[in-house]
């Protein structure tokens, strides 16, 4: 979905590479006027170390001269599967951060307790478990111990005896919960940081530069921070950022009846980590720029994109749409960039290459452009990557009673779906499903301002559509 505020930024930002893609154009990148090639490839795979693989496919391989030269690239990392992957299997160290300030008083705070507890019955024998709580300021109510029957019973009277007070200094639970890991880091064993939270800082740092910069600690110590929101008004956007900073995931908990399926697959992934502290980086030649990726933050270097997706399980494959801006001011063949994935595998770090340079043609025939379309990679890109973008943006529209705002976006994002559904050679069966889910949504948008309790109402459709979103954005980000 290409909204009006994106298509505005992207124009700006090209308008100012037009010497750099002019240049590209004369020299090695394309040449004006030239006949474009139409067998340009669009799968790319890095050399195989055996634990995990790298690969990209584009959904496209010409872009619209004069138009805004979006292309995609589904990145796809995969755990190689074999006996080595499917026999990982590590003990776990995990510490949850527990928001225990005045405003989780009430369901909120027997909703904590009850995923606290289903987080402790997921763990075993070689694991381990420690419990930060914070309000006013941050307590090691559990220290880091082995987990065995005596200790679970123990640590459950604890849990009950909690209760809701005071103000909410996130920042120090972070802090807290973080250094408790790294002191008691172990190369043997997965550490794994849970923060269970409705969002709403107060005190101590509550700025959320201040905050996704605490939770970054878990990625450059390659492991996972994930996020669980409680409460129907807590703040979405934070915990996602958390966990995006994390690299963990990040749950919408609004009941306790699914606890012990979401916790019991948070774990058993952990356990079974193959690469840990997954890291993308893209050089993107002359006049290409990196617009999104899945929605992870987008780290700039002075000649790279960098994003951080978290860690790679046993026998998972993570799969992330890249949107591309590519030169389309003067017709002729450019390169992509180079497209590198780095993890840990717990005692070093290994780098895979595309082993190609992607290469995208500039075109002025629509035949041509519309021709160049990989139905298969571009339905899959507007499924999973377009229709789950402009979700989220359609709640926060709603979570801000923002309704001809939100309508609008879907319905741009049906015609200009539509439009070029109708024009490929194949139009593509599983966009055309997707197109009859924005108008259930769009039915649902209406409903949500429409007779009573329209602020509760529009409130719980924009967490669960923006908690869905994210979820589908990021295939097998999730056990």
């Amino acid at each position: 979905m290409e909204t009006r505020r994106s298509h505005l930024m992207a124009a700006g930002a090209l308008l100012l590479t037009t010497a750099v893609v002019g240049a590209a154009a004369r020299g090695k990148g394309g040449t004006p006027g030239a006949q474009v090639p139409t067998n340009l490839r669009t799968t790319f795979a890095a050399p195989t170390t055996g634990l995990v693989s790298f690969s990209g496919t584009l959904d496209r391989t010409a872009v619209l001269r004069g138009r805004d030269g979006r292309v995609r690239i589904e990145l796809v990392m995969a755990a190689a599967p074999g006996e080595r992957t499917a026999s990982v299997r590590r003990p776990t160290d995990a510490v949850i951060i527990l928001d225990r300030s005045g405003s989780m008083d009430g369901a909120k705070i027997e909703h904590a307790r009850a995923a606290v507890r289903e987080l402790l019955a997921q763990l075993g024998p070689q694991d381990r478990f420690a419990l930060v709580t914070y309000s006013d300021s941050a307590t090691l109510t559990v220290p880091l111990s082995r987990v065995d029957d005596r200790a679970r019973s123990a640590w459950n009277d604890v849990i009950a005896g909690i209760q809701a007070n005071g103000s909410t200094n996130m920042s120090s639970g972070l802090d807290l919960g973080i250094d408790v890991i790294e002191r008691g880091r172990d190369t043997e064993r997965v550490p794994h940081v849970v923060l269970l939270s409705d969002g709403l800082a107060n005190q101590g740092d509550p700025s959320p530069e201040g905050l996704t910069r605490r939770a970054r600690r878990a990625a450059q110590g390659e492991y996972m921070l994930s996020t669980v929101g409680v409460g129907s008004d807590f703040n979405e956007y934070l915990m996602t950022a958390l966990a995006d900073a994390g690299t963990g995931n990040y749950y919408y908990l609004r009941d306790t009846e699914n606890l012990a399926t979401v916790f019991a697959r948070e774990f058993d992934a952990a356990r079974a980590t193959v690469a840990a502290g997954l890291a993308v980086q893209i050089e993107p030649a002359p006049g290409v720029q990196v617009l999104d990726a899945g929605g992870y933050p987008l780290e700039q270097t002075d000649n790279a994109t960098v994003f951080r997706p978290g860690s790679l399980f046993a026998r998972q494959e993570r799969r992330i749409w890249v949107t591309l801006a590519a030169p389309q001011y003067a017709v002729g063949e450019y390169d992509l960039g180079r497209f590198s994935l780095s993890y840990g595998d717990g005692h070093e770090r290994t780098t895979l290459q595309l082993s190609d340079v992607p290469r995208i043609a500039c075109v002025d025939s629509e035949e041509q452009y519309y021709s160049s379309v990989d139905v298969g990679a571009w339905g899959r890109s507007i499924v999973v990557d377009a229709y789950n973008k402009m979700q989220e943006e359609v709640a926060r529209d709603v979570q801000a009673g923002r309704r001809d705002s939100a309508l609008l976006l879907l319905q741009e994002f049906k015609d200009e779906t539509a439009a070029m559904n109708a024009r490929l050679p194949a139009p593509s069966a599983p966009v055309a499903q997707q197109l009859d889910d924005a108008k259930r949504l769009e039915a649902e948008v209406s409903a949500a301002f429409e007779g009573e309790n329209q602020a509760q109402r529009q409130n719980e459709l924009s967490k669960s559509a923006s908690a869905a979103a994210l979820d589908a954005r990021r295939a097998g980000s999730k056990k």
